[in-house]
């Protein structure tokens, strides 16, 4: 699909990047006035970083840290959806004619200071630069994850649709963008695929399950039809891929998000699939059968001793692109995305203490800003709002747009080097005993 157009869109204010906010501290002891030059203990993030070759996953720790920000405001959901038309206001004259009162602000009581300062653990901040969902896939793109972004925006641009987890029920799909030779391109999914043809498809549970497929099928074709060439080729089944991945499909292997990292670096193949799963379809079937009577006293049967042997499969991969659940997607501005340790790495049992990683876990609810220097505090290239499921669809029940839709790559056909045989054993069909054979 095209990527859509987003002209027409609300304009959102940014700050510019030499624009300071007027910011106070926030801990657990009352506020302290700035002469006092209390240092926000700084946290380790991650960061994708594009090398010569391959991404890489950096790390900020110490003084390299980013700090958390202590703030009313979170990721924006007010920009229009694409197409969508504006509200109408209507304010009438004389509440527009009125001028509101000036309330008088009391003064502020001056707290006791104490000589036992902690360390505060967020810097407030009443107005960081507006971070916008919809700027997620322009993110993206500056990422050069194009699939990812392309995903994103028929999201953004469908109507509203969430994902029925029941695997049976129709769903709205896009077996365009996604293609199996790209998603091989990763070293993660090209093992898995490797061994997926190479074993995966010769295991005794994926060998039962292709022989019942195959077994009701040509039963049915035999009923039918008791002259019928039981051999077959299900590529006449591909115009319909959501009931061609129910009846054809007979092994898999699932890719989780470790598959999809580079150096424990996210990749475009993470924003756009992350965890999902490679299928293997039965393709084409050659039968061998020796036919014949079976007589009995009260009917006759004509049947059929069968042989198969598959020679061919399709191999696909499918995912759904939804938003069910609480996962975190990082923390993201216009610019990219950087990575909470918590969200990729195993957290311990023990008790916790106050290390750097467990104030990470504390905040991975807060916009951090990354700043380098004391003199450059909020600027938009540096501060990075959290994301989560929760907030796509927050976006979705605002604008009626948002669809959740599932995503599956064209079918690609393959010959097996070690065709599969497989015995049927006997099929009949109930018979007159003076029809011909």
């Amino acid at each position: 699909m095209s990527e859509t157009s987003t002209s027409g869109l609300l304009q959102h204010r940014f700050l510019p990047d030499n624009t300071q906010v007027a910011c106070k501290y926030k801990t657990q002891k009352p506020y302290m006035p700035d002469i006092f030059m209390v240092h926000i203990k700084k946290i380790p993030y991650y960061k994708p970083q594009k090398g010569l070759f391959e991404s890489k996953l950096k790390e900020y720790t110490g003084s390299q840290g980013c700090i958390p920000l202590d703030t009313q405001k979170s990721v924006s959901i007010e920009r229009l959806a694409p197409g969508e038309k504006p509200p109408t206001q209507q304010v009438s004259k004389s509440a527009s004619s009125e001028t509101p009162p000036v309330k008088q602000q009391p003064k502020a009581v001056q707290p006791k200071i104490e000589k036992n300062l902690t360390q505060p653990e967020a810097e407030v901040c009443e107005n960081p630069p507006t971070f916008d969902l919809q700027d997620v896939p322009v993110a993206m793109d500056n990422l050069g994850w194009k699939i990812s972004a392309r995903l994103a925006r028929v999201w953004f641009a469908s109507p509203a649709h969430t994902y029925n987890d029941d695997p049976k029920s129709t769903q709205p799909f896009d077996d365009a963008i996604v293609t199996l030779d790209w998603v091989l391109k990763f070293r993660g999914v090209r093992n898995k695929y490797e061994n997926l043809l190479a074993k995966d498809i010769y295991k005794n549970s994926a060998l039962d399950l292709a022989k019942k497929k195959i077994y009701d099928h040509i039963n049915k074709m035999f009923s039918e039809n008791r002259k019928a060439e039981l051999g077959f080729s299900t590529g006449s089944f591909l115009a319909d891929i959501r009931q061609f991945h129910l009846d054809w499909q007979f092994q898999l292997t699932s890719l989780s998000n470790w598959d999809t990292l580079e150096n424990l670096a996210p990749t475009d193949l993470t924003g756009a699939l992350a965890n999902f799963n490679l299928y293997a379809a039965l393709g084409k079937v050659e039968v061998s059968s020796e036919r014949y009577f079976r007589y009995e006293k009260s009917k006759n049967h004509y049947c059929s001793n069968v042989t198969a042997k598959i020679t061919h499969i399709y191999v696909y991969a499918k995912d759904n692109y939804s938003f069910n659940g609480q996962q975190y997607l990082g923390h993201w501005n216009k610019y990219g995305v950087i990575i909470a340790p918590g969200s990729l790495f195993s957290q311990s049992g023990s008790p916790k203490r106050d290390t750097d990683i467990d104030i990470w876990i504390k905040n991975t609810n807060r916009p951090v800003d990354t700043r380098k220097n004391l003199f450059g505090k909020f600027k938009e290239t540096d501060v990075y709002f959290p994301v989560y499921n929760a907030d796509y669809c927050r976006w979705r029940d605002k604008h009626q747009r948002g669809g959740d839709f599932m995503i599956y790559s064209k079918p690609v056909y393959l010959k097996l080097k070690k065709p599969i045989d497989l015995e049927l054993g006997e099929i009949c069909r109930l018979e007159s005993s003076d029809l011909p054979v």
